[in-house]
């Protein structure tokens, strides 16, 4: 069988750049960016290697790159948070000047004491932990979804003999 790292590599930087800062966001629409990471992944393997692979190959390497690709975009935000760049107060800065008037004034008050709270690597790492858990779930939805997309040649599972 051929070596899945390379795709897996593409697949993953696809996941992490989704879901690094700003572009993040993305993953706010049930993980969208996962799902393209292992999508990527998937699509790579097949078209390089003009074969079919079986759902559970799919959903595998969809996992291994949602695993790598919240590592990598974890380490990627925990930089930029360190340079001032905080996709989380722009979101939360939009709400209150979006929602702000209709908004409870303790819900205001929390959001704006949320906006300029430092983030310490601890409290970054204690609010991550939920990326690495739905991280390879969703990961290996998407692998499932390009196992289905993405069909060439011959079936991965099948020995040919010589």
């Amino acid at each position: 069988m051929p070596d899945k790292k390379q795709s897996i590599l593409l697949g993953s930087a696809v996941a992490a750049i989704l879901s690094t800062s700003y572009l993040g966001i993305i993953n706010c629409l049930c993980c969208a960016g996962i799902i393209a990471g292992a999508m990527v992944s998937v699509w790579h393997y097949t078209t390089n290697n003009e074969l079919t692979v079986s759902a559970g190959t799919g959903a595998s390497m969809g996992a291994i790159v949602g695993i790598i690709g919240i590592l990598v975009s974890a380490v990627l935000n925990l930089l930029l948070i360190e340079m001032g760049v905080r996709s989380d107060q722009a979101v939360t800065n939009f709400i209150i000047n979006q929602f702000g008037d209709n908004m409870p004034p303790e819900a205001l008050d929390q959001m704006i004491e949320q906006a300029n709270a430092d983030v310490t690597i601890g409290s970054y790492l204690k609010n991550a932990w939920l990326g690495f858990v739905i991280g390879p779930i969703f990961g290996a939805i998407g692998g499932v979804i390009g196992a289905s997309m993405f069909k060439r040649g011959t079936d991965d599972e099948i020995i040919v003999a010589e």
